[in-house]
């Protein structure tokens, strides 16, 4: 992860493009995560269902609806 003037780089995967609003509010909320300005690199891929996933250096924030669903199906096994 490159880092030049105070910046970082983050990953970012979603299940469809994002606005530049939206792209906006994400830098600004990494930026108060990170204390940094963030570039962001964005990959579509619609398998996720919706939500987002981050890396961020060594760190990964998964929102993705894919993920939650995979969550809740295990939950029910156990409980079932």
């Amino acid at each position: 992860m490159p880092r030049h003037r105070g910046e970082v780089s983050a990953e970012v995967t979603v299940a469809r493009a994002l606005t530049a609003e939206q792209e906006t509010e994400l830098k600004a909320a990494l930026k108060g995560v990170t204390g940094k300005d963030v570039t962001i690199n964005v990959a579509v891929d619609p398998a996720i269902l919706g939500g987002l996933i981050v890396r961020l250096g060594s760190r990964q924030i998964d929102t993705s609806l894919r993920t939650k669903l995979s969550t809740l199906k295990l939950s029910l096994k156990e409980v079932g």
